[in-house]
Parts: C-alpha cells; sequence; structure tokens
C-alpha cells in the first residue's frame, strides 16, 4: 500500500508542476497580446509605427519614441505629449484606446540612421492590472 501511496503522490506532483507550467506560458502569450508594435517604414527624417491593441484593450497606452539626443521633432500624428532633447525621447499618451490598429507618425527636423530608433509601448494589463512594456526595434 505504501508504494501505491508514493506512486499517487509523485504522479499527482508531476502533473501538478506540468499544470503550473502551461499556466505560465498561458499568462505569457496573454501579455504579448495585449498590444505589439512594428515599423512600417524607417527613413532617415520619417517614422511610421503600427500598434495592434489587443481585447480587452487596455485604458490606455505610453509610447516612448527613442532618437539620437538632440534630434528633434519636426512634426507627429498623434501630437506628442512631450519631448524631453537631452534624453532623445519623444513620448506619446493615448487615451480610451480600443481594440484595433492605430498609427503613430513623426517627421524629424534633422536625418538619423534608421538603426538608432526603437520605440517602446507601455500598458497596464487590463486582467491583471500589471505593467506591460513592449519593444519595437
Amino acid at each position: 500500500m505504501d508504494g501505491r501511496k508514493t506512486h499517487y503522490i509523485k504522479t499527482s506532483g508531476i502533473v501538478l508542476a506540468a499544470l503550473l507550467v502551461c499556466m505560465s506560458f498561458s499568462v505569457q502569450a496573454r501579455a504579448v497580446g495585449i498590444v505589439s508594435g512594428r515599423y512600417l517604414s524607417r527613413t532617415a527624417t520619417e517614422f511610421t509605427l503600427e500598434i495592434k491593441v489587443g481585447s480587452p484593450a487596455p485604458a490606455s497606452l505610453i509610447i516612448t519614441q527613442y532618437l539620437p539626443p538632440g534630434t528633434a521633432p519636426a512634426a507627429a500624428s498623434p501630437p506628442y505629449k512631450k519631448y524631453n532633447a537631452k534624453k532623445g525621447e519623444v513620448r506619446w499618451l493615448l487615451r480610451k484606446v480600443r481594440p484595433g490598429t492605430l498609427t503613430v507618425q513623426l517627421k524629424l527636423s534633422a536625418p538619423v540612421k534608421p538603426s538608432q530608433v526603437s520605440a517602446e509601448i507601455r500598458c497596464m494589463d487590463p486582467t491583471t492590472g500589471k505593467l506591460v512594456t513592449t519593444q519595437v526595434k
């Protein structure tokens, strides 16, 4: 009888461990599905970022465009919220976000190498309340 109990406990432990691993992958997959981004175009003076928002959508998005320090924006759509010349950061705060696709465009006053530009999208996961950060290269 002790052999059966030991076998049952070992088998239950293995099943529980497998279940926990599957659940962690599910949470990671969900986090990736909240928001994603990619560059539709990148030239020396113009950048177009496509952002896909999943459902349920987060209440807001914070988008940070990283540029070489001192690079100034000439125009943006939608208008950016904040610009830090020393850090080379252009930041948008998009509120009342809905599921679907958004486009953010930025024109620069001087050319830069597209490889020097990246972006970050941050939001709160509406189901867990945790901060999610997505890198765009």
